[in-house]
């Protein structure tokens, strides 16, 4: 927070008839949620504080390259506007070293001999004083400017200047007739200081809203913040001053949520612009101690602490020093009573841990026990194992028996269906060949009869009856196999690569070599057999075999065997 602030925003808290306020930031529109998350704001504050160092060394580089643009200025002028950007830097951060930079500054506008510009110094200067507790520095300063030298817009520092030392005094000052003094000697200076601002600028808004703040008209307080929030940025330095104007509105009606929450805020944008010259830390500090949070307490005054002896001022020491005594003592005492807990806590894992050690030899004891029946068990175990593995073999055997029994049935199964289906078949065929039989000997007697002897030499001479009784033999043979296999030709077609497979046009018809298949499905596996059976000479039949072995899948060698397999459960 910008310095004078933090020193008006106490005089509030001891004095309710005075009260020097700045804004800063952000209200966050109307429609923002008046029950924030405290919690994840403490977070948020914890890392920054945790983090803190690196804010600290990006100020120290901004001002360590404003340094270099001080030093490297040619003109008189060039080196006093880099010098009021270093001060601005300085200000907020240490104390001593704003000030020994505006005394330069100063210095420049003696030798280029503005009286404005010495006074605008001074009247700075002045500020800065009094903001660390020199006020009769303070005043000796402000004595030595020349007002008539300052122009419109000087002269607001000036006033503002007058304005903090006596406000600053009036509230210091255990005196009633001098407090009432100064307070009025402060009053003064400051309707001084609203003749002269423009009532267009940041100023202007800030001061007003104090004014409105100590006439107690709150709501018109709040409404002004938020024209004041249009003027600057979320990531403005006077975030920090509205956001703990605001806490202070918020605080004085009740809200203590909200007010607690712009007060973090506050902090949170101090610690953003590595301010040393807090308020808000510390001021939180003591609201969290009020409210048992030891922890946070300690931890946020003690960074605040720290904070204003790098900043330089004794008033802020001042503050902070009954705070910190006071959450120290707390804290003090809260480590107390941990460590009484501790030590009950102590106590009682001691006495568990007895009673613990009681226990566990104990159960060496029965271990011990347990140890003897656990070898006598492992031995009838061992046993047991033996006639398991005993028993496990003779079930493997038993399954092995059982397999091959059920293979057997089911192969006797298949060839009784077989046999059956084929005598069936056999017996039907036999008597139409019988019938045929009688047919012919009857075309025969009847020829001879009527002397066609030349008729019956052709007919004896003539291949075509035997060739349609095999073909009928084929036919009949191709049934009842396709009858008994449904599968078989798919099947058998699947253990072949595909330029060997044979697909028969007439799916109730077998090919040649299907056929010989088939024959030796059925269990012949002769070939001087299949040749008689398919009227082909051996050699054929084993060309035929040959080929197909020969484009089998795999397993060239128990090809046969694996066709004598096939349909085994249909």
């Amino acid at each position: 927070m910008i310095i004078f602030a933090n020193h008006y925003i106490i005089q509030i808290f001891s004095m309710k008839k005075y009260l020097i306020l700045i804004f800063l930031f952000v209200i966050i529109p109307c429609t923002y949620a008046q029950n924030p998350d405290l919690d994840k704001l403490y977070m948020q504050l914890d890392d920054m504080i945790a983090n803190s160092q690196k804010y600290i060394d990006a100020h120290k580089a901004n001002i360590s390259l404003l340094k270099t643009q001080f030093k490297k200025s040619k003109t008189d002028m060039e080196r006093y506007n880099a010098g009021m950007k270093l001060f601005n830097d300085y200000k907020s951060y240490i104390n001593d070293s704003a000030v020994a930079v505006m005394q330069q500054c100063r210095q420049l506008a003696v030798n280029m001999r503005r009286k404005d510009l010495e006074g605008k110094c001074l009247s700075l200067i002045a500020f800065q004083c009094s903001t660390v507790g020199m006020y009769e520095e303070s005043l000796t300063l402000l004595k030595q400017v020349s007002r008539r030298a300052l122009s419109p817009a000087q002269l607001p520092d000036y006033y503002i200047a007058y304005n903090h030392v006596y406000g600053e005094m009036g509230y210091y000052t255990n005196i009633k007739d001098l407090k009432s003094k100064y307070y009025v000697k402060s009053a003064d200076y400051e309707d001084s200081l609203f003749r002269v601002l423009d009532k267009n600028s940041t100023k202007y808004l800030m001061y007003k809203s104090r004014k409105l703040y100590n006439n107690k008209e709150y709501d018109a307080a709040l409404k002004l913040n938020a024209i004041w929030q249009k003027r600057v940025g979320p990531d403005s330095r006077e975030y920090a001053v509205v956001a703990y104007y605001r806490y202070l509105i918020y605080n004085i009606q009740g809200n203590v949520k909200m007010a607690k929450y712009w007060l973090a805020s506050s902090a949170i944008s101090d610690l953003k612009h590595a301010v040393m010259d807090q308020g808000s830390l510390w001021s939180l500090a003591n609201i969290l101690d009020n409210e048992g949070d030891l922890d946070r307490a300690y931890q946020y005054v003690s960074f605040s602490w720290n904070c204003a002896l790098v900043f330089g001022t004794r008033v802020r020491s001042y503050q902070i020093s009954p705070i910190l005594t006071v959450i120290e003592k707390n804290y003090q005492a809260k480590i107390r009573q941990t460590n009484r807990q501790l030590l009950a806590f102590t106590v009682v894992i001691s006495v568990m841990a007895l009673l613990f050690l009681l226990l566990l030899m104990y159960v060496n004891k029965q271990r011990g026990r347990l140890a003897v029946a656990r070898n006598e068990l492992k031995a009838i175990n061992a046993k047991l194992e033996i006639l398991n593995a005993e028993f496990k073999t003779a079930n493997i055997e038993l399954d092995e028996s059982n397999r091959k029994l059920l293979n057997s049935n089911t192969r006797l199964n298949e060839s009784n269906r077989v046999k059956e289906e084929y005598i069936g078949r056999f017996l039907s065929l036999c008597s139409q060949y019988v019938d045929k039989l009688d047919d012919y000997r009857k075309m025969v007697n009847k020829k001879m009869k009527n002397k066609e002897l030349d008729e019956l030499f052709q007919i004896s001479r003539s291949t075509e009856f035997k060739e349609k009784e095999i073909e009928e033999l084929y036919a009949n043979f191709d049934t009842v196999f396709i009858h008994l296999f449904p599968n078989f030709v798919d099947d058998y077609n699947a253990m072949l690569k595909p330029e060997v497979q044979s697909h028969p046009k007439d799916v109730t018809k077998l090919t040649t070599d299907i056929r010989i298949f088939a024959l030796i499905r059925l269990g012949i596996d002769d070939s001087s057999k299949i040749a008689d059976f398919l009227h082909y000479s051996v050699n054929t039949i084993y060309n035929y075999r040959a080929r197909i072995k020969n484009g089998a899948m795999s397993d060239r060698e128990n090809f046969e065997k694996r066709v004598k397999e096939l349909g085994l459960n249909t």
